[in-house]
């Protein structure tokens, strides 16, 4: 997500418990098998002899799982690979064909797609139709754009699979950037099928243009209740004042959505848009909700609301500084509300962040922390201070919103407090430290920087050597010389992360001592391997029991579609590793994040996992693997609150909730995971 926003730690090995035996040589065309297949794709690595006989293969499995492959290596190569395959006899190769292309996200692609992008294959093949549209959304490209329009004009609202052609091609439009073809879509917002008409809202929610406020201001009172959120989300006071809307009508709307309306998602995302109305009529909604509402969700949305209107949010404060200090209210809504305060009034957020410094709960420390950055001037001492706090991830939080707030221009205001960061234990906190140092861009900091990338060489997570390759890198545009420094004085990293990261900032000029970054050794067996690809085959699909503190949540998890997560995930569960961990992040209306055992969204297991993007979409309830970057997934895992399409193709489904989502929306961080167990 973007999602995201976290850091993952990933380390060179896959998984500490697998087989020992090295990996075989490159598979030969002459055995084409699943097993062979998910070597090629955890090692990324590129076989195209091997890949275009799999596509061939008379097993639609192996077929699929070579269009896999290509769609998660998303290389250009891989386009005159898929092309002929989109022509299969069986559609779901077709399809798997035409999602990898997506993926490839190559411009030679699009002539490939368009001629099935045809209307007229609804009715007998529209799971590819469909995804020729996705992928053409992925395409930046006139055709590209041009296709999707004609679909969105000439498929038959009524006739069989169209439904589903025009849902993949409102949820693919929208990633073709503006202008957004708003005549088009229109339409398809007014459908009898409500799944059709919350994509139509999506797609106009997703750009900001006044053409499409205008559509969704008269969904506003739709009967499905994704409509409605996506139109509270899109309903913001600059885009009413140009869509001829008028901000009075507007504002109603948005008003009655936060105040009124009987789900949550509508209330939340309304709420969050009030933001954007500054005005006594606002703050009453605004404060009424967050001093009285009894769903802690809707209290945040609100408290959000506060913050996105800044200064203008003033008449809060009071309310604001008595939630901080509220001990009997729960610590995420205390941490929110001081955002808001600080973001209203960075002295009075500053005032209050000193009531809670000393707090036993780490989280309300480390809020403290945060608040204590937005001083003026920043002070220096008091986040000393928090760097001696006992529980590193106060540290790491301190220096992250310093670094924040200095800004690139007046990063070097904290230099001091940044070196002091370099010598901490904790990682993340050396992690934080060292994107301060990249800022800065200092040649006379290099030596330290090494120092750093050496002292993280001992660590369990590669974030601080990310982050000083990062650092030295910055360096190197005003110092010529500070990478072949790097280069002389360390050897070829083991973690394949560090090589790509080395070679993309470094390109030739490290190229020699270091070698090229892939493929990857897993350490994985062709042993191993077979018996992943057959457990992928296996049916019915595994599932999972996750015991919360408030509930429980079951998941059936996508074993057959990610096969290397849904084992990783099962692994670290049977060792207990999500046993009594926080759950790190949640965003209302968005997703719940776990699997971190620090609890700040930093932490990992170790190890990384490569990508298995698949065509799984991410709809209300599904389990998405984490990341910080491609093929950085660890441990850290979401489950979506509600549809997320801009999610789709970046981050992998690995499983869907199937009992309990209940407990999902209800869920806070702070708030346990007891433990994960496999059930059967």
């Amino acid at each position: 997500m973007t999602m995201n926003p976290v850091r993952l730690a990933a380390a060179a090995l896959l998984l500490a418990a697998c087989a020992p035996a090295g990996p075989s040589s490159s598979p030969s065309p002459g055995r084409v098998s699943e097993a062979g297949l998910l070597r090629l794709a955890d090692r990324r690595e590129l076989d195209e002899a091997y890949l275009r006989a799999a596509l061939a293969d008379r097993d639609p499995a192996v077929a699929r799982r070579a269009a896999s492959v290509l769609a998660n290596l998303r290389l250009p190569a891989g386009v005159a690979l898929l092309g002929p395959a989109l022509a299969h006899p069986d559609t779901s190769v077709a399809a798997a064909a035409a999602f990898a292309l997506g993926q490839i996200a190559d411009s030679a692609a699009v002539p490939l797609l368009v001629p099935y992008a045809d209307p007229a294959r609804a009715a007998t093949a529209p799971t590819v139709v469909a995804e020729v549209a996705y992928a053409l959304g992925k395409v930046r490209h006139p055709q590209a754009r041009a296709a999707l329009e004609s679909l969105l004009r000439t498929v038959d609202s009524d006739g069989p699979g169209n439904n589903v052609v025009a849902g993949a091609a409102l949820l693919a439009i929208w990633r073709q950037g503006r202008p957004l073809p708003v005549s088009a879509i229109d339409p398809w917002i007014r459908h009898a099928d409500p799944e059709v008409r919350w994509r139509a809202a999506y797609a106009l929610a997703r750009r900001s243009e006044p053409a499409a406020a205008a559509i969704l201001f008269r969904a506003a009172d739709d009967a499905e209740p994704l409509v409605r959120s996506f139109v509270a989300r899109a309903l913001t006071g600059p885009m009413a004042d140009s869509s001829g809307v008028g901000r009075q009508a507007a504002h109603d709307a948005v008003i009655r959505l936060a105040t009124g309306d009987p789900e949550q998602i509508v209330r939340i995302n309304a709420l969050r848009t009030l933001g954007t109305y500054p005005g006594e009529r606002t703050m009453r909604a605004l404060i009424e909700t967050a001093a009285n509402g009894d769903e802690p969700y809707t209290v945040i949305a609100a408290l959000e609301g506060m913050q996105r209107l800044g200064a203008q949010a003033a008449l809060a404060s009071p309310l604001l500084r008595g939630m901080v200090a509220d001990a009997a209210r729960p610590v995420f809504v205390r941490q929110t509300a001081l955002a808001a305060l600080t973001a209203i009034d960075a002295a009075q957020g500053v005032q209050a962040a000193g009531s809670i410094a000393r707090d036993p709960a780490w989280r309300l420390r480390a809020s403290a922390a945060r608040a204590i950055a937005h001083a003026r001037p920043m002070p220096l001492g008091d986040l000393a201070a928090a760097l001696r706090d006992p529980d590193g991830r106060v540290a790491s939080a301190a220096l992250e919103e310093a670094v924040t707030v200095a800004g690139d221009t007046a990063v070097g205001s904290i230099r001091e407090l940044l070196l002091a960061g370099l010598a901490h234990p904790d990682v993340i906190a050396r992690t934080n430290a060292l994107g301060g140092l990249a800022a800065l861009a200092d040649p006379g900091t290099l030596p330290v920087i090494l120092d750093a990338y050496e002292r993280a060489q001992a660590d369990s997570m590669n974030d601080a050597a990310l982050a000083a390759v990062a650092a030295v890198e910055a360096i190197t545009k005003k110092d010529r010389g500070a990478a072949p420094q790097f280069a002389a004085r360390f050897p070829r990293s083991g973690d394949y992360l560090v090589r790509q990261r080395v070679q993309a900032l470094f390109g030739d000029s490290i190229a020699n001592p270091w070698g090229e970054a892939l493929p990857i050794e897993t350490g994985l067996s062709d042993r191993e391997y077979a018996r992943i690809a057959a457990g992928a085959r296996a049916r019915p699909r595994p599932r999972a029991v996750i015991q919360t503190s408030r509930g429980e949540i079951e998941v059936e998890l996508f074993a057959d579609d990610a096969p290397l997560t849904v084992r990783s995930f099962l692994s670290l569960a049977a060792r207990g590793f999500f046993d009594g961990q926080e759950w790190p992040r949640v965003v209302p209306n968005f997703v719940i994040q776990g699997g971190d055992p620090r609890g700040d969204t930093s932490g990992g297991p170790g190890y990384a996992l490569r990508d298995e993007i698949n065509r799984h979409l991410y709809h209300r309830g599904a389990l998405g693997m984490a990341l910080s970057g491609p093929d950085t997934g660890g441990s850290q895992w979401f489950v979506t609150h509600s549809p997320q399409p801009h999610l789709d193709g970046t981050y992998t489904v690995f499983g869907r909730v199937v009992r309990g989502m209940e407990v999902a929306d209800v869920i806070l961080p702070g708030d346990r995971i007891i433990r994960i167990r496999e059930v059967r």
